[in-house]
C-alpha cells in the first residue's frame, strides 16, 4: 500500500468519524512535535495524534496546516504534498504561515495563490507566538458566531470623531481630547492653521501638518479623461 492510498484511508476514516475529534481539546499531529509554536499554547489543552492529516485540527470540519517561509525556502514541494493529503477534510481548512525571513514578498505571493486554489484560508504570523494565538483563537471561537469576533463599535457622536481623527496617521485618542477641548468642534479643527494646531500640547509640528493636510488636501477627480 503505498503513501496516497494510507492517506486516502486516514480521509475517509475523519470524515466518516468526526465525533472522535475531542471537542474541549486540539488535536496536534505528531508531526508537529519539536515547533517551537507549541511552547506558546497555554490557553487551549491539546493532545498529539499520529491519526490526523492535518498539523491542528481545531474541531470536526476546521484542521490547520502550518508552515514557515524559512523551511519553504529549504522544502518547496513540501506545503503542495501537504495541502493535496487535506483535500475534501473539513469544511474549513487554514493554512497557517510564518514569515520569518526578511524578504518574503516572492513566497507570499506564492502561497497565496497556492492557498486560493487549494479552497484553504491564508493566514499570517510574524513569530511563534503570534502563530499559536491564532491557533488558540481558532479553538476558543470554534463554535461562537461571527459578531463574537467583531469589537464593540462607539456609535456616539464622540466615538464618530475619535475614529474619523485617528485614523490619521499618528493621532491617537489623547490628541483627539486635546483638539476637541481647544477647538470643540471637528469644523473648527479642520480650519485650524498649521501654527494653530502645533501650539495645542502634544500636537506637534509633525502632527499638526499631517491634520492641517488631511483637510486641505484636494479630492482626486473621479473622471478617468480629467
Amino acid at each position: 500500500m503505498n503513501i496516497d492510498e494510507k492517506n486516502s484511508i486516514k480521509k475517509r476514516k475523519l470524515e466518516k468519524s468526526p465525533q472522535k475529534v475531542q471537542s474541549g481539546s486540539l488535536v496536534v499531529s505528531t508531526r508537529q512535535k519539536g515547533n517551537p509554536l507549541l511552547a506558546s499554547l497555554r490557553n487551549v489543552p491539546y493532545t498529539f495524534s499520529e491519526e490526523i492529516l492535518a498539523d491542528y485540527q481545531i474541531g470536526a470540519s476546521t484542521v490547520c496546516l502550518f508552515l514557515s517561509i524559512a523551511y519553504h525556502r529549504l522544502h518547496p514541494n513540501y506545503i503542495y504534498d501537504r495541502l493535496k493529503s487535506i483535500t475534501g477534510v473539513g469544511s474549513l481548512r487554514v493554512l497557517l504561515v510564518q514569515v520569518d525571513v526578511p524578504d518574503s514578498a516572492s513566497y507570499l505571493e506564492e502561497l497565496s495563490r497556492v492557498a486560493i486554489l487549494s479552497s484553504c484560508s491564508l493566514v499570517l504570523a510574524w513569530s511563534e507566538t503570534e502563530a499559536a494565538r491564532y491557533v488558540e483563537a481558532f479553538k476558543i471561537y470554534e463554535n461562537k458566531p461571527a459578531d463574537m469576533l467583531q469589537g464593540r463599535k462607539d456609535s456616539s457622536y464622540l466615538g464618530t470623531i475619535n475614529r474619523f481623527l485617528t485614523s490619521i496617521k499618528g493621532v491617537n485618542k489623547t490628541d483627539v481630547a486635546r483638539l476637541r477641548d481647544r477647538y470643540g468642534t471637528v469644523k473648527a479643527i479642520a480650519g485650524a492653521s498649521n501654527e494653530s494646531l502645533s501650539a495645542v500640547p502634544g500636537i506637534g509640528p509633525k502632527k499638526a501638518a499631517k491634520i492641517h493636510q488631511t483637510f486641505n488636501r484636494p479630492f482626486k477627480s473621479l473622471d478617468p479623461f480629467r
